[in-house]
């Protein structure tokens, strides 16, 4: 039957077998018995083919039918998918392209890291910062390499700032005395030329490597620095190595500006030692123009005969030891021992206050990307609501073609539609809708990532899970919010839905 007409009325056989062939149909008109002549030749037709592929198209078809109906109307309720899919998918990429930014910034400081400073200086009641105060050697760095036994690498530094001149160009900047193990450790790569190596510390060699920010200031941006010899706080240095660029951390420091030298040459020919103060109970007994410090068991005795006025040298401080552990697992365990081999070798007793601090730069690590992963999630949540909204468009729209479209029920059903099928259908619509606005949502999310990150300079990462997610968001929306309307068609009343006007 078409629109009231009856097209044919072919009686089918009844299968006796599934394998059987039909007989010829009893009755009919002379076409129908030719049609059922040449079906009876051929095997009968499971009622479950009949609702495959072919229902499945049926209902594909109809759906796009309908939707094409009112373009406008259709196009207007895809936008509330179209618009949460495409957010969804920048807010992801956003998130996700600031949480590898963290993570790059801190993996530039090293991996499986411990940081131990020194401990804080107190003066007249006031007490400073952690690393004021001298209280690390060189002796303690070789005692926890020797002893800790979940440690990989040790590596120990001290720093000043101070002015660096070439020519007529003059720098100041961070300078650094560090052993050849730093460099490898806390992930610094040179660009060209070499690093420090073991026997520059050996010989107390006066070489540098310099980051970027310095050679751009001294060197210009076509002058090769390696070979060329430099003033670091007035002794002559020659450049051996240039390194590769780290940029700022997030808090804005940069990481390239600053001088390199072997730990050796630094201490012994350019920055000197760093000196213990008066927090690691150094008592100074001052002759003549002479500061010997001595312990407080020896500040009631005279200071040793200094005719000369010869200050007194001291070696083998350090103003920051780093610790690599063996693995990510063994971390907690290194700095345990890290913590147990200093408090042993300072003769810290239980319960005192050690004058040294064990920072763990993985648990920074893991509070950063914890927290721009919540960020991330909380953006995608917000996305989501769009969805939802949209949702409730798709919901809205079809009750109205319920509603329109009731006599169309109606007459489908009087004349063999199921339930289920008039469901299927309008459950199609919900899906066609959704699905084509989520496939567009993805197409724009994608192009509005690569804006952001072209215009705001904003690092963005494509993730394919939040593209595949947001698709099959979009697919579920539709579920969701259209079964209300398909049921409420599938359960008119034939009867009622033809008398509707």
């Amino acid at each position: 039957m078409r629109d009231g007409r009856i097209v044919s009325d072919l009686r089918n056989a009844r299968p006796t077998d599934a394998g059987a062939p039909a007989s010829a149909p009893e009755q009919g008109s002379e076409q129908g018995s030719e049609q059922g002549s040449e079906q009876g030749s051929a095997p009968a037709v499971a009622p479950s083919a009949l609702s495959g592929s072919g229902f499945a198209g049926m209902i594909v078809a109809a759906a796009a039918q309908a939707i094409a109906r009112n373009k406008m109307r259709s196009a207007l309720t895809m936008l509330g998918v179209f618009i949460g899919v495409a957010a969804l998918i920048v807010m992801v990429a956003v998130g996700q392209g600031a949480n590898a930014a963290v993570r790059r910034q801190i993996e530039s400081l090293g991996t499986n890291l411990l940081v131990v400073v020194p401990g804080a200086t107190t003066r007249t009641g006031v007490r400073a910062g952690f690393g004021s105060a001298s209280t690390l050697t060189t002796a303690d760095a070789r005692a926890l390499r020797r002893d800790a036994s979940a440690v990989s690498g040790v590596a120990w530094m001290i720093r000043q700032l101070g002015q660096v001149q070439y020519a007529s160009n003059n720098w100041s900047t961070s300078i650094q005395g560090v052993t050849p193990d730093y460099l490898p450790m806390t992930n610094w790569h040179v660009a060209s030329g070499r690093g420090l190596e073991a026997a520059d510390e050996r010989s107390a060699a006066m070489v540098a490597v310099i980051g970027q920010t310095v050679a751009r200031e001294l060197f210009g941006a076509h002058e090769n620095p390696l070979g060329a010899s430099m003033l670091v706080k007035g002794r002559s240095v020659r450049i051996v190595g240039l390194l590769a660029a780290k940029g700022q951390t997030p808090y804005g420091q940069d990481q390239d500006d600053l001088v390199m030298l072997p730990f050796s040459a630094a201490q012994q020919k350019i920055l000197g030692v760093a000196a213990p103060s008066q927090a690691q109970a150094v008592a100074v007994t001052a002759l003549g123009s002479a500061s010997v410090p001595v312990s407080n068991t020896a500040a009631a005795f005279p200071a040793p005969p200094n005719p000369y006025n010869i200050p007194p040298r001291l070696s083998g401080y350090v103003n920051v030891i780093f610790v690599q552990a063996a693995s990510p697992e063994q971390v907690g365990e290194a700095m345990r021992q890290v913590t147990e081999v200093l408090r042993r070798r300072h003769r810290i007793r239980a319960g005192d206050t050690a004058d040294f601090s064990v920072r763990n730069l993985s648990q920074i690590a893991e509070t950063a990307q914890s927290s721009s992963a919540i960020m991330a999630l909380l953006l995608a949540v917000v996305a989501s609501i769009s969805l939802l909204v949209g949702g409730i468009g798709i919901m809205n729209i079809l009750l109205v073609s319920v509603t329109e479209r009731t006599r169309e029920i109606g007459l489908r059903m009087a004349i063999g539609a199921r339930r289920l099928h008039v469901l299927w259908q309008f459950l199609a619509e919900a899906v066609f809708l959704s699905a084509t606005g989520g496939v567009a949502g993805i197409a724009c999310g994608v192009a509005l990532s690569a804006a952001v990150s072209m215009l705001a300079h904003w690092p963005t990462l494509l993730s394919p899970a939040a593209m595949a997610g947001g698709f099959g968001f979009a697919a579920a929306v539709g579920v969701f919010f259209g079964y209300y309307p398909a049921r409420k068609a599938a359960h008119l009343d034939p009867i009622e839905a033809l008398r509707y006007e």
